[in-house]
């Protein structure tokens, strides 16, 4: 059965290293590989317009911002606490501004080659009946909205095995001692013999020690196929999921907006526009603690 066209021909985008990156003969040659755009028939637009009630924030006391000062006083090892117990306010002048943050929740999707060790475990493969789904076509959900995560899903009908070139099918690869099984013992140079002339207590005299690398076998265990000599390659969708958010601070009369970031906040309302856009709107009151920070 033919496979779809999904915009990629494998046969165009040959690579340097392909044993390591793509199976020899890819079972899906026509399938996309890389970042798939999705089909913006399938994007709705949606845009809901809520309207925004903003109450004002009460004032501070004389007693709150008392105590705001004294907590800051307390943090510092050489301030005293007399002045502002003796600390008369004469005026008090309030502010509030309103840190806007807007969250859009993106997903991307790519597809990429990966294999693994074959050992004669089932696979369940229609490849020669059915044709892999379109990556967008595989249903996915985050687990957690606005929170940063990635999925992975092996894509279905796109198994394939293949010798590993590795080993070439052998499963282990000749040792870099070229099947001496031993290797010149490194503290003495291979003499034997230390600075003074006596025997080497390292290798016992002998100049060389057993391979470490092959267990004195030889050989030594190809890691790619994992002694197997087959690999299992498939397609695998990398799903994306990513919170894009941006600030943005109303006017204010003489507080930075860096200052503003790392005061404590007051969440006013939430505004969801769609399952993946919302906007929160924040309330802050504007203290004595804030003005002392800065």
């Amino acid at each position: 059965m033919s496979i779809p066209n999904y915009g990629f021909n494998y046969q165009e985008k040959q690579v340097a290293d392909l044993p390591q990156v793509f199976p020899e003969n890819p079972s899906c040659p026509d399938y996309q590989i890389g970042f798939c755009p999705p089909n913006l028939n399938l994007v709705h637009n949606e845009v809901i317009n809520v309207p925004a009630v903003f109450n004002q924030v009460s004032a501070l006391t004389e007693e709150e911002v008392k105590d705001v000062l004294e907590n800051f006083v307390s943090q510092k090892c050489c301030y005293g606490k007399d002045p502002v117990k003796k600390l008369k306010i004469i005026e008090m002048k309030s502010s509030s501004t309103y840190q806007y943050s807007l969250e859009t929740f993106t997903e991307t999707r790519k597809t990429t080659y990966v294999h693994e060790p074959y050992s004669n475990q089932v696979i369940i493969n229609n490849g020669n009946v059915m044709a892999p789904p379109h990556p967008w076509d595989i249903p996915a959900s985050p687990n957690q909205m606005f929170v940063d995560q990635t999925i992975k899903i092996e894509i279905p009908n796109t198994s394939q095995i293949e010798m590993c070139k590795k080993c070439r099918g052998r499963g282990s690869y000749l040792c870099s001692c070229h099947n001496q099984r031993k290797e010149s013992c490194f503290f003495c140079n291979g003499s034997g013999k230390n600075n003074v002339g006596h025997n080497c207590h390292h290798c016992s005299g002998r100049g060389h020690k057993t391979c470490n690398s092959c267990s004195n076998t030889g050989y030594v265990v190809c890691e790619k196929c994992a002694g197997c000599g087959r690999l299992r390659w498939f397609l695998q969708l990398l799903i994306e999921f990513k919170n894009n958010r941006d600030d943005f601070f109303s006017k204010t009369e003489f507080i930075p907006d860096e200052k503003l970031k790392n005061v404590s906040l007051r969440l006013y309302s939430q505004i969801q526009t769609s399952e993946y856009i919302r906007s929160i709107i924040i309330q802050m009151s504007i203290s004595m603690k804030h003005l002392l920070l800065w």
